[in-house]
């Protein structure tokens, strides 16, 4: 599996605005799903819209967990359709919501 984070210092996580956290996770997702950042919306769908498939989706995830440095369960993001879903999941993990 390819890395594609820009890893993030633990302490430094906490202080990324909602806009940084959003850039990072289109930036994955694009780069998972080799697409231009520019065509990844915040409302798509994972799999109707951008094409995600099991296989992605677990990379997007493992990429999001070491990027952010924070655990993330695949059984807590089968709900979850959207960027918007998965960006708001991974915000309230940085901030240590959860």
């Amino acid at each position: 599996m390819t890395t594609h984070a820009l890893l993030v210092d633990p302490p430094a996580r906490a202080v990324l605005s909602d806009d940084q956290i959003r850039a990072r996770a289109v930036h994955l997702l694009a780069t998972i799903l080799e697409r231009d950042p520019e065509t990844v919306q915040q409302a798509h769908s994972l799999r109707a819209d951008l094409g995600m498939d099991s296989l992605s989706a677990l990379e997007f995830l493992s990429s999001l967990s070491h990027e952010f440095d924070i655990d993330l369960e695949v059984e807590e993001t089968y709900g979850l359709t959207t960027l918007n879903e998965v960006v708001a999941l991974v915000t309230q993990r940085v901030r240590g919501s959860l």
